[in-house]
């Protein structure tokens, strides 16, 4: 009877995995010379994952979780409530590092990847508009247009990101994301100011009722 996978192992592998196709892409990704990376073999890596395409699911979980905890740690920092156009700008500063081109390069790449095959890459495709959508309810207070918010705010830094990776100009690019930051401020300042006027006066309703008797 074959003695199953080391969970340890396994771990191991799938993080150095990811920290590889952050660093080189996966574009043509081979088991043989990620394995040879990983200090291992083509037939450990299918022991631990069954095969090229499991193995491809995992990193692509295991690069959801460092973002999951990087979001949430950002949002757990600080004693106030943070705010869209705050996560906004910091989620700028974060993806459009000159110093870490990778990351960007291999955001379209998975997008490219994924249109071609949606199968081998699941969630590619649909796990952006969720992420979108938890932190503007998180964050904002339009909770009738927190589908169209998220839809917008992830087509202008996808596409923002992307003029930036094509044409490596930070400054106009990043000018189009304060823009967008500033509208997201003031929209949702007028819902705030709208929001109070529609508060109803029920005490001093009743104060008025009183005097009537």
């Amino acid at each position: 009877m074959a003695r199953p996978p080391d969970p340890r192992i396994r771990a191991r592998l799938r993080e150095q995995a990811v920290d590889y196709v952050l660093s080189h892409g996966m574009n043509d990704l081979a088991l043989r010379p990620l394995a040879k990376a990983l200090g291992t073999n083509a037939r450990m890596l299918v022991y631990h994952f069954g095969s090229r395409e499991g193995l491809m699911r995992e990193i692509l979980f295991g690069l959801r979780e460092r973002e999951g905890a990087r979001m949430q740690a950002w949002f757990q920092d600080g004693k106030k409530p943070h705010t869209l156009s705050e996560f906004l700008r910091w989620l700028w500063r974060r993806l459009s590092k000159i110093s870490k081109p990778a990351h960007l390069q291999l955001l379209f790449e998975l997008y490219a990847l994924a249109l071609r095959h949606p199968k081998d890459y699941p969630g590619v495709l649909e796990d952006p508009l969720v992420h979108w959508k938890a932190v503007t309810k998180r964050t904002s207070r339009q909770s009738k247009t927190h589908d169209a918010m998220a839809t917008l705010l992830l087509a202008a830094t996808r596409g923002l990101l992307l003029d930036l990776c094509a044409t490596g100009d930070r400054a106009r690019t990043e000018g189009a994301l304060n823009l967008l930051a500033r509208f997201v401020e003031s929209s949702d300042a007028t819902t705030k100011g709208k929001s109070r006027l529609s508060k109803p006066r029920g005490s001093h309703h009743s104060r008025n009722k009183k005097h009537e008797h």
